[in-house]
């Protein structure tokens, strides 16, 4: 039933089928298709050796995710529907299921807590009825935690640029969502706006032409700074300054500039990238660290996105692989001081440092 077996520091796959042109994609492939993962036909099935380490990436479920690729027929194989439980989770562009590679000394709650959260992922709202509040909706909160003043710094959904207009069932709400974010935007005399989504020039070209609003209103006074970072860089490159797109900035770069802009510019501040999840959400796990908030805090912010119900799922193991591979596995402890050292170290002056946390601490 299983795919894979561990064989000391590889793992081998095996699928009980014929095929010339199958490929194993997933999380490590960033969901391409490469040459180092083609299978080999032996023996009437398929066989791909590989290295653990050539498959160490995990996915929005919080573990490795995978599937096979048919390149002769350009989809994927069909899934198995008799896969167990728990080895599987949502692949958000299908409808179907990725499987999931998973650790050796996995355990029985373990499984329980991926089939939970799998069967999460999937819910998908479409009328704001089904919201308890706008806030919701909006994925529009107060962030806490720590010394964190309150109604100081705000996170959600993207205000004013859409990002799933082309989904049948979402783009009516998106729309909603956005009328919500900036009304709220606006309610809480949001001063300061950091974007990690759109370059300088990017922002520059749509609001241009965009119709007038708060948040226009707020670029026109350069109080919207563009801190453009990827998905990819925040959750899988924070242990270095790299970027993975090349007009984007890398992970100790962009954090460099998310400290400086909130020493120079006054709060009520608001950060948000497209869904306000992914790079929103490691951007403000670290300014909660750094204001001393405890694990239990950070995480309550992030896994609020999940409320959304856009049929995708983020696991709190994604955050969690982030900050430590930033900044070590003992920054959930003593937050503040290990992100100051870490400030330090990236070149930041003390002075700068002190005053982001004062305005944060207002």
């Amino acid at each position: 039933m299983m795919h894979y077996i561990y064989e000391g520091t590889d793992v081998v796959f095996d699928i009980p089928q014929k095929g010339k042109h199958i490929y194993l994609i997933g999380s490590f492939t960033n969901w391409q298709k490469k040459e180092g993962y083609k299978f080999l036909e032996i023996d009437n099935k398929l066989l791909l050796k590989i290295s653990r380490q050539a498959v160490n990436k995990i996915g929005n479920s919080g573990y490795i995710e995978y599937y096979f690729w048919d390149d002769e027929k350009k989809q994927p194989l069909p899934y198995n529907e008799n896969h167990p439980a728990g080895y599987c989770f949502n692949n958000q562009f299908n409808g179907s299921y990725n499987y999931l590679l998973l650790p050796e000394n996995i355990t029985t709650d373990d499984l329980e807590t991926i089939i939970n959260d799998c069967e999460q992922s999937f819910r998908i709202k479409t009328m704001a009825c089904e919201f308890k509040s706008d806030w919701v909706l909006a994925n529009f909160r107060e962030v806490n935690g720590g010394n964190l003043a309150k109604q100081t710094l705000f996170r959600s959904y993207h205000p004013v640029i859409p990002s799933r207009v082309g989904h049948p069932q979402l783009r009516e709400i998106e729309a909603q969502r956005q009328q919500i974010a900036m009304r709220l935007l606006e309610m809480n005399n949001i001063r300061t706006v950091i974007n990690l989504s759109e370059t300088a020039q990017e922002l520059d070209e749509y609001l241009q032409a965009a119709e007038p609003s708060y948040y226009k209103t707020l670029w026109l006074g350069e109080s919207v700074i563009s801190v453009p970072v990827a998905y990819e860089t925040v959750y899988f490159m924070s242990d270095r300054d790299e970027s993975f797109n090349p007009d984007e900035l890398g992970f100790q770069t962009g954090i460099q500039a998310v400290i400086q802009q909130i020493a120079d510019h006054q709060p009520p501040y608001h950060v948000h990238c497209r869904l306000g999840s992914d790079r929103t959400g490691v951007i403000i796990a670290f300014l909660q660290l750094f204001m001393g908030a405890d694990k239990a805090q950070i995480a309550d912010s992030y896994l609020k996105t999940n409320q959304m119900a856009i049929g995708e799922y983020r696991s709190i193991r994604l955050l969690e692989h982030a900050l430590e591979q930033a900044l070590g596995e003992e920054c959930f402890d003593n937050g503040h001081s290990i992100t100051r050292d870490y400030l330090l170290s990236l070149g930041l002056a003390s002075n700068v440092i002190e005053l982001a946390y004062k305005n944060l601490a207002a």
